[in-house]
């Protein structure tokens, strides 16, 4: 809804009629929230459009190109339509721009045409904005209202709730970070508002300390839908001080008395007594403040209330409690008191209407809301639930990639020791070969030696003696040559068929390796083929919902509360952390402010901090006491 809506209107046009057309463009149907505001340019100031008044009676700005006019003071039209002050920042977080109709507009002695800027903002608070609330886009408009409010310092916002709130937001614009920082997205945190500008200006931390510490916040916001973020959002920041308020300063005067003659009266109407004082309205009534704008020295609730009128500057107060117990001021202009008349009238009636029986337009909007929020929380958690599914499959063929990636660094090595040792053993039978040949030649030589003493033997008996013994150390040595060349020979067969064991273990280890490295190829293959079938899957699943009837009731297993129970052990360790860190980040902040830049609000927020006030007891403080007693106080003060 950041963005501008375009409309061609007539210059009699009421702004009741252009609310209504804003509000039913952008399908809003808790109006009685909003209003239209436009800045004016000749008073410098922001301005509630007039419901009951048309568009030419309402001193709004008109953008033009083409102006045509008579009149005998042309300076000052020139400085009406000067094109320096045409263009204003935006307050709110719907713009409407509407267009004025192509037929020239009589204003009295000038003929203009031409475009005037709207804003659609946020005019009254409800008391309790998480329950009263209806639709997703109201409170998607006031979750940017108030964001808009705080990044812009017209809420103070401690630096700690600050960043809290911050990670909500990212929650609500982003999702998941896991998500994000998985995905190939790029997200810098530089282009996003996240926290005011006092932050960095109050605290000694770099623009990294804090995104830093504000992601380590948004982490645990996981799972949270746009949603709910932003209704967690505004449930944190309902709770500061000058949530829903709308200030003004004023000037007391004595206190009224109806049986005071006139010309009392008018005497104190001339001469007020210059005193600053801040009034606030809200959805729960008036309150006056003195010191600073986060405790209250005087609170009155709407039900003690009787009326307010304004007349020029001057603002009265009646009670309901004494028809003489008034309280009067002044306000710096008469446009301010209207105003003040406006916000406390609107949000008397709402107040009232509140404790009044709902009507049927708000029991057929929640009726619907509630089935919308069901539909929507139905689909949420089917989609969640096929997400956590494929985020399961897809660790599972992580995990069993790794292992398979394992299992191939081990067949690798142990292929690569079998290669060492098929080395080593076919190194060590060519040595055991070699020495065999080696034996039997030395062998062959022996028996030559043999033979030719036998010859000699033979031709010399005498020498037979000799050549006897010799003979017989020679066959010694010959049996004992053979047997070990026949035991070498049977190493030697052994270890031919040990390296032949190897060489079947180094193929099979092959084999393996090969089948792993294709199965590895074809796994991003079924994996394709798996999501494949899950989008298939969620799109029947969709195809189904929208044609097919509700699901039949079910009775709760055993398998839904233990997954209900991990659900609550989950959230409850997600608040454990993000308590912790919050409490770390408070210790961090109050380490590192820097003394000189605290303002007033900042000292003022240490000072409750310190006694442990907080918005609700300071309010309870403030109306603490009779009506009469609280009039009393005020007219001290």
């Amino acid at each position: 809804m950041d963005a501008e809506l375009h409309f061609t209107i007539e210059a009699t046009t009421k702004g009741n009629t252009i609310f209504s057309l804003v509000c039913q463009t952008i399908g809003l149907r808790e109006y009685w929230y909003f209003g239209l505001k436009y800045f004016d340019k000749i008073s410098h100031e922001w301005n509630w459009l007039q419901s009951n008044h048309t568009i030419i009676s309402q001193p709004i700005q008109i953008l033009s190109n083409s102006i045509l006019y008579k009149t005998s003071d042309s300076s000052n039209l020139t400085d009406y339509f000067n094109p320096h002050l045409l263009r204003s920042p935006p307050i709110s977080p719907s713009k409407s721009t509407l267009n004025l109709s192509s037929s020239v507009i009589n204003v009295g002695l000038q003929y203009i045409k031409g475009i005037i800027e709207l804003y659609f903002v946020v005019k009254f608070y409800p008391e309790d904005i998480t329950h009263e609330l209806i639709q997703d886009i109201t409170r998607h408009l006031f979750y940017l209202q108030v964001k808009h409010d705080i990044l812009n310092m017209d809420i103070y916002c401690p630096p700690d709730t600050a960043a809290h709130l911050a990670s909500l937001s990212l929650q609500a614009k982003f999702g998941d970070y896991d998500q994000i920082e998985s995905s190939s997205e790029s997200l810098n945190l530089e282009n996003e508002a996240l926290l005011p500008l006092t932050c960095f200006q109050k605290i000694e931390l770099s623009r990294k300390d804090w995104f830093d510490r504000i992601i380590a916040l948004w982490r645990t916001h996981a799972l949270l839908t746009r949603e709910e973020a932003e209704m967690s959002y505004l449930k944190h920041a309902q709770d500061l001080d000058m949530f829903g308020l709308s200030f003004f300063e004023i000037s007391k005067m004595h206190g009224t008395n109806k049986s005071s003659s006139e010309q009392q009266q008018k005497q104190l109407d001339q001469s007020p007594i210059a005193a600053e004082l801040w009034l606030g309205i809200d959805s729960l009534g008036i309150r006056f403040y003195k010191k600073n704008k986060l405790r209250p020295e005087v609170f009155f609730s709407w039900c003690d209330i009787k009326s307010v009128t304004a007349h020029d500057k001057k603002v009265i107060l009646n009670l309901t409690s004494d028809k003489h117990a008034t309280f009067a001021f002044y306000a710096g202009k008469s446009s301010v008191s209207k105003e003040i008349l406006d916000l406390a009238t609107g949000n008397h009636e709402l107040y009232m209407k509140r404790r009044q029986e709902q009507s049927i337009e708000i029991q057929q909007m929640k009726y619907f809301e509630e089935q919308q929020q069901k539909e929507k929380m139905r689909l949420f958690t089917q989609e969640r639930k096929l997400r956590l599914q494929a985020e399961k499959q897809r660790d599972e063929i992580e995990c069993k990639f790794i292992d398979y990636q394992q299992q191939m660094k081990e067949l690798h090595e142990t292929l690569v020791k079998y290669q060492e040792a098929t080395e080593l053993l076919a190194r060590k039978a060519h040595i055991n070969s070699e020495e065999a040949r080696l034996q039997t030649a030395r062998a062959l030589e022996i028996e030559a030696q043999l033979e030719r003493c036998k010859y000699e033997i033979s031709r010399n008996e005498e020498e037979k003696r000799s050549y006897t013994q010799q003979i017989r150390e020679c066959e010694q040595v010959i049996s004992t040559l053979v047997n070990d060349s026949i035991k070498n020979r049977k190493e030697a067969e052994e270890l031919k068929l040990e390296v032949a064991k190897w060489r079947i273990a180094e193929a099979a280890a092959r084999e393996k390796l090969l089948a792993i490295t294709q199965f590895n190829q074809s796994l991003p293959i079924s994996n394709a083929t798996t999501h494949t079938q899950h989008n298939l899957v969620q799109s029947s699943s969709s195809s189904r919902t929208t044609t097919a009837s509700p699901p039949p009731y079910r009775p709760i297993t055993k398998v839904q509360e233990s997954n209900s129970t991990d659900e609550r052990t989950h959230f409850i360790d997600k608040q454990t952390q993000l308590a912790l860190q919050l409490q770390d980040l408070k210790n961090v902040i109050q380490s590192k402010k820097i003394e000189d830049q605290q303002t007033p609000l900042d000292k003022a927020y240490e000072e409750n901090l310190a006694v442990g006030d907080n918005k609700y007891s300071t309010i309870q403080k403030a109306r603490s006491g009779t009506a009469l007693k609280r009039m009393a106080m005020l007219q001290d003060l």
